[in-house]
């Protein structure tokens, strides 16, 4: 067993927290809210920390187990995305709540800051074990290891499917304590029970004792496999998109997801195209640490990070969104799934939500700088952006809703961008003058009818909206406010 000696700054590990994987064993015992801002108080004044230990599991890049200080490192990690605030006593010492508000030298100390840890490598079961036992009287049994003595036809397809190839010739995920098998678990259990179900100890061995009878021969089971094996002709070799167990759950869970809904074969191309390069911008978004600019990503990286009930449903849907929002021609396979409709909706919801204050905030700052709104502040701007969620239909609902938007973001602006027009806002232009002006006159015709086709299959997958099933509209609505959304998000940050 090879040991080293490290130190980083927190804003490092902090950049890199997807490398470093949480196994469920240490999420027991979890700090209260007392315990989580005492340690962030502890860190700004520079007091020193006992030493975190972390298990080698890849390499390019490398990946860790945390096999001791799960609890400091999320503590962290909630300071640093502000869902973790300082006490009244730290905030009295420090003049401020929030990381975002703290001082820049206080700030620059905090991500300056460096802790101590061990890395182990290259090491058998045995020799961490006894390393463990050494050192905090015993390491604890695995959760895979506890559920692995339970007698359940479940369990043992469970054992089985984790000796399938996918996992050893496309995964970066070395099998230590029963890591297959884990993740082999969680994804049975969430198709049997649902996306709502937990995924911790006692919700699998709950799950493996009523189904003790479970049949490898079962729609359930056929379906996982099938997946496995798609997965491991996509991925023909060793892949660093998949190196977390979270990550590798939530893709045999949406290609699950996916097939069950009648992705054709020519899709799949497409699907590992989407899911590399969800992967990469998800790295380069945890990068940019408090700077990151997607909601999405990060709120996929935090149910990583935190393992909550909610966070199986929470990746899942953040993952569809994505899927299509690059490929809206996906969401005719899947829009009749369970539960798909209503997470659009909710999506749908909290951008509306977020243009509203968004552009409150663009206001703000516009004004400060040019004297005057960017956005008309009338009465029925102000009504209008109160109705940019509700549910589309019909055609003409949608017409009605697209003009709504346009004078928001195409008459309320007027001509205050000058060139500077975002891209989604000049979408909206041409998605009304799809539907309100006549194109079939004058020169270019063809190219005209072209270029409005694409933007509108840009955010609906259909060329053209009279061909469009709005029964199901959500993927549409939720594809361009979350465009308008983004676009809107950099104006806040640099007003023209």
């Amino acid at each position: 067993m090879d040991m080293q000696s490290k130190r980083i700054a927190l804003d490092k590990i902090y950049k890199r927290r997807d490398r470093y994987e949480i196994p469920d064993w240490q999420r027991k015992g979890v700090w209260n809210d007392s315990q989580k801002k005492r340690l962030i108080d502890s860190v700004l004044r520079g007091w020193k920390l006992p030493k975190f230990y972390f298990q080698k599991t890849g390499s390019d890049p490398e990946t860790f187990e945390v096999v001791d200080g799960q609890q400091r490192l999320t503590a962290i990690w909630g300071f640093y995305d502000g869902v973790l605030e300082l006490s009244e006593e730290s905030v009295e010492a420090f003049g401020a709540k929030s990381y975002k508000d703290l001082a820049d030298s206080l700030s620059d100390a905090f991500d300056d800051y460096e802790i101590e840890y061990d890395v182990i490598a290259d090491a058998t079961e045995k020799e961490v074990k006894e390393f463990f036992q050494r050192l905090q009287a015993g390491l604890p049994l695995t959760s895979s290891e506890k559920l692995n003595s339970i007698h359940s036809k479940l369990r043992d397809y469970c054992v089985e499917l984790s000796e399938h190839p996918f996992f050893k010739t496309s995964t970066v995920v070395l099998d230590r304590r029963h890591a297959y098998f884990d993740i082999c678990s969680k994804v049975l259990v969430l198709e049997i029970e649902g996306l709502d179900s937990g995924i911790r100890f006692d919700d699998v061995s709950a799950a493996f004792l009523s189904n003790t009878a479970f049949s490898h021969s079962s729609a359930i089971a056929r379906r996982v496999k099938s997946a496995l094996d798609l997965l491991v002709e996509v991925f023909p070799e060793k892949s660093a998109v998949l190196k977390q167990r979270s990550m590798i759950q939530s893709i045999i869970t949406l290609v699950c997801h996916l097939q069950e809904a009648g992705m054709a074969d020519d899709q799949v191309p497409t699907l590992k195209e989407f899911i590399e390069r969800f992967s990469g911008e998800l790295a380069r978004q945890v990068e940019l640490g408090a700077a990151a600019t997607d909601y999405d990503y990060m709120a996929f990286q935090r149910t990583v990070n935190a393992n909550t009930k909610s966070g199986v449903r929470q990746r899942h849907e953040v993952l569809l969104r994505k899927l299509f929002a690059a490929h809206p021609d996906f969401f005719s396979v899947v829009n009749r799934s369970s539960g798909l409709e209503e997470a659009l909706r909710t999506d749908v919801q909290r951008c509306a939500k977020e243009i509203r204050t968004t552009v409150q905030t663009v206001n703000e700052r516009y004004a400060a700088k040019h004297g005057e709104d960017l956005f008309k502040a009338t009465n029925k701007t102000a009504a209008t952006l109160s109705s940019l969620d509700e549910r589309i239909s019909s055609l003409d609902e949608y017409k009605a809703w697209v003009d709504k938007l346009y004078f928001v973001f195409r008459e309320s602006v007027g001509q205050r961008l000058n060139d500077q027009v975002p891209q989604s806002f000049l979408d909206v232009n041409n998605l009304r003058t799809y539907l309100q002006h006549d194109v079939d006159h004058g020169k270019g015709v063809a190219a005209k009818r072209k270029k409005l086709g694409e933007t509108f299959a840009k955010y609906a997958g259909d060329s053209i909206p009279e061909g469009y099933d709005f029964g199901f509209s959500s993927s549409l609505q939720a594809n361009l406010l979350n465009a308008l959304v983004a676009d809107l998000r950099s104006l806040a940050k640099s007003p023209v």
